[in-house]
């Protein structure tokens, strides 16, 4: 397996055409898709990356901190046609944050929550390689649903011609408890119900959209066993879709959580949709590596497993059942900065991965129907802190 890496610090300025380059904090090869520097206090979250069946690789990230304040919520677009050697900032995806890209039937597809009005879930689409964003001659986006939310840049996911994707409702934003106000969710859209419409139609017209009832973090699901911790709660879901057994073609759908849970970094919680109530039931809480940090999941047709990134060590792991995971990867990349465990702890990050499965001379996209076979490669998107940067 090679593993091609981009490396997310902090955003860069308005040059256009760039050249890659690596990262002079680290001898493991990282390559520098975009920077900003500390003092600025504006950093850069939600890394997504996909792969157009032209070969063309498209990233993307937002801006947030005390040096962003008041500044429009937008997203930053890159775009690289030699495989990541040079990349040209391309576009903005408008009124946009946690976003995911997706590309599907040669459109891309970027899910996210608008931060410049209620915090509702957006979407907007490119038809042209990411070069601009308009829809029905607008580049404002569509709402799919009213805020409030929240999310991450979690995968989305195509089963059984639905869409999904995981999404938190968050009543209460100001005042509220992070994460224990957070209420599970899953949007989805039924691509079979075409009604004459075109795909790109469908998936932007919000009338064919569902979300789930929010499920509210319940205390109870939490074993006797367990100490006492404050603040727990559920955040950034993903959904991941599995068949019922391996006789079957009947699957089931999940969100798996990152687990807020202080003094067990260990666990992550998955919940289960019901797809003719459109509702969300626990299931359980498993021990996962890393469950605290942020991670993502993917299903690999090949090895039938399913994969995550943690934080100032990455791993790789795997699960067959999505319950026993094993790590497969340890240090597929670590803090090589000499520092000492709690220090690194403080000043390095490898956080908010987002990846995809890919075969650079395939001329195939990333594909986001769960069971696809994207490649034998892997490109991954960091959002990536040195010396201490925040």
């Amino acid at each position: 397996m090679k593993v091609i890496t981009y490396l997310l610090a902090h955003v860069l300025s308005l040059c256009y055409l760039f050249e890659g380059k690596l990262i002079p904090d680290s001898s493991l090869g990282l390559n520098e898709l975009a920077y900003h520097d500390e003092p600025s206090q504006i950093y850069l979250g939600s890394p997504s990356i996909i792969r157009l069946s032209s070969g063309r690789l498209v990233a993307s990230h937002d801006l947030f901190g005390n040096g962003y304040t008041y500044k429009p919520r937008n997203v930053t677009v890159y775009t690289s046609d030699d495989n990541g050697e040079t990349w040209i900032l391309t576009s903005y995806i408008k009124h946009s944050y946690w976003t995911t890209l997706s590309v599907y039937k040669d459109m891309i597809y970027a899910i996210g929550i608008d931060l410049d009005s209620n915090l509702s879930v957006i979407i907007h689409r490119s038809s042209d390689n990411g070069q601009s964003w308009i829809y029905n001659g607008t580049d404002d986006g569509v709402i799919l649903f009213p805020g409030p939310f929240a999310t991450g840049a979690t995968p989305i996911v195509i089963a059984n011609q639905v869409m999904y994707r995981a999404i938190e409702a968050w009543p209460a934003p100001a005042p509220s408890q992070w994460p224990v106000d957070f209420q599970a969710a899953i949007i989805s859209c039924d691509l079979s119900k075409s009604n004459g419409m075109t795909v790109d139609d469908l998936i932007m017209s919000p009338s064919n959209w569902r979300l789930t009832p929010p499920l509210p973090f319940n205390q109870d699901w939490t074993p006797k066993s367990f100490p006492y911790m404050r603040n727990l709660g559920y955040l950034e879901g993903n959904v991941v879709v599995q068949q019922s057994s391996a006789s079957s073609k009947e699957l089931r759908v999940f969100n798996i959580f990152r687990f807020n849970a202080v003094a067990l970094p260990h666990l992550a919680i998955i919940l289960e949709l019901n797809q003719t109530t459109n509702t969300l039931s626990f299931v359980s809480i498993i021990e996962f590596p890393g469950g605290m940090s942020t991670f993502s999941i993917r299903y690999d047709p090949v090895t039938q497993t399913h994969d995550y990134g943690q934080r100032n060590i990455l791993s790789l792991s795997y699960s067959k059942d999505l319950v026993n995971w094993t790590i497969g990867i340890d240090h597929l990349l670590y803090d090589d900065t000499d520092l000492e465990f709690n220090d690194s702890l403080r000043y390095t990050g490898f956080h908010y991965v987002d990846w995809q499965f890919d075969q650079v001379s395939s001329n195939q996209s990333s594909c986001i129907e769960w069971n696809c076979n994207g490649g034998s490669d892997i490109i991954y998107l960091i959002r990536t802190p040195y010396r201490g940067a925040p």
